[in-house]
């Protein structure tokens, strides 16, 4: 385990929610561990200078700092949790100054460091009271000097210059190594802004690229769209000029293909603008899946048999309920066989399989085209995404139908995928959960 997930042991999971609380937390876990072990040099020298309250006060340095991290662990209020952290070495240093002459002793400077290490586990405003504080002491021990009041000197006062070498350092490495953590906990937070910096960079692109869709819209309604309404248009003056019988007829016929390829076209962009502001707020409701099945299948009987293409299902529970919205379901099962008949050569078959577990109800749409080129794959769900495969009959297509089934599968809780026969063809299935 490293020194990071250590650190991160000691904190609740609800700082997580906020970036600030979350630094200030790993702060003050570093700087509580970090200061016990370092007091645990001073329970030692406590032992060598024979300084009974030094042992006492110390040794209550080691446990309270190592303990301190584990309030964080219960969510205990970090603005406490850090002047706790404060009040410790602040009790601390006060009491082993009185007991080793006062204002001499080797212990009076460490008083400097309890506003500082307030500033930096604390913030400015704590920081504020700590100075107040100290400065009162500094001011209270000089006055007992000047009144000529002696504090007791407990230690061994024949050690007395070995005793300030080896405590004034102290000061100077407490302070350092506290400022170190407050620095890489600064680095930290850097680290995490240029992490957000990335994130909104990323959402910058996406933005763009729904930009571009949005664009691509327009051009589908100025362009494509154009073009099968113009030909309304001239089909229309020719017709006027006919005078046969069949002449007419083609006409017609011309006609109603290019209005329904319009009209297909038309739904699709109005579906997919309308779906990307929706979150999913649909009512799923429980719907009879079988019935859905046959109704759509008895819709492509004429195409079917003009493509002479037979579309089979398997035998089912005719009372299976799905949740679903009935209209959605539908649009993504029209969706799913209208792609396996364009898709289809003539003669072909296409088969609908039905399978369901104690939780779910599966349906595979499966044809015996070309199928779907592998490099091509990663493309099947995504808007405006026209593959090298071209319908067999010269039907037309948008590049949107699968982004829509998608999008469908998504609002109603449920999967689609594609899948790739061993014996060609293409199979997309879909899974929805049952009522």
């Amino acid at each position: 385990m490293n020194f990071g997930k250590f650190e991160d042991w000691y904190i609740n999971p609800a700082y997580y929610e906020d970036a600030k609380a979350l630094r200030k937390a790993r702060l003050l876990v570093r700087a509580c561990l970090l200061t016990s072990l370092f007091s645990i040099s001073y329970v030692a020298l406590s032992v060598v200078f024979s300084y009974e309250k030094g042992l006492y006060f110390t040794g209550f340095n080691v446990v309270g700092y190592f303990a301190l991290p584990f309030l964080l662990r219960i969510k205990f209020p970090l603005s406490i949790v850090g002047n706790l952290y404060t009040t410790i070495g602040a009790i601390t240093v006060l009491v082993l100054t009185w007991f080793s002459g006062g204002m001499w002793s080797a212990i009076y400077p460490w008083i400097i460091a309890i506003p500082v290490l307030a500033l930096l586990i604390d913030g400015k405003t704590p920081a504020i009271y700590w100075t107040i504080f100290s400065f009162g002491w500094m001011v209270a021990f000089g006055l007992l000097e000047l009144n000529g009041t002696k504090l007791p000197v407990e230690y061994n006062d024949a050690l007395r210059t070995l005793w300030f070498i080896c405590i004034l350092p102290g000061l100077l490495l407490i302070i350092i190594v506290v400022s170190f953590v407050f620095e890489g906990s600064m680095q930290r937070a850097l680290n995490d802004v240029e992490a957000q910096k990335i994130t909104i960079q990323k959402q910058s692109v996406e933005l763009e690229k729904l930009i571009e869709d949005k664009d691509n819209i327009i051009r589908i309604l100025a362009h494509d769209l154009r073009n099968p309404l113009a030909n309304i248009s001239v089909l229309t003056k020719l017709l006027e000029k006919q005078v046969t019988e069949e002449g007419p007829k083609e006409m017609v016929d011309m006609i109603s293909s290019a209005s329904k390829n319009a009209q297909v076209l038309v739904k699709h962009v109005l579906e997919m603008a309308t779906l990307e502001y929706r979150d999913g707020g649909i009512k799923l409701l429980p719907t009879n899946f079988q019935a859905v099945v046959n109704e759509v299948v008895q819709s492509f009987k004429q195409a079917s048999e003009n493509k002479g293409i037979a579309i089979r299902t398997t035998d089912f529970d005719k009372y299976c309920m799905v949740m679903a919205d009935l209209t959605y379901l539908r649009l993504v099962l029209e969706n799913l066989v209208s792609n396996a008949l364009k898709y289809s050569p003539i003669g072909k078959e296409i088969s609908l399989s039905i399978e369901a577990t104690s939780q779910q109800v599966q349906v595979r749409v499966r044809d015996y085209g070309v199928g779907v080129p592998v490099t091509e794959e990663d493309r099947l769900f995504k808007k405006f995404s026209r593959l090298s495969n071209q319908p067999t009959a010269g039907e037309s297509s948008n590049g949107l139908g699968l982004s829509l089934v998608k999008r469908y599968m998504e609002l109603m809780n449920g999967k689609v995928w594609f899948e790739r026969p061993v014996d060609g063809g293409s199979v997309f299935a879909i899974e929805l959960l049952k009522a």
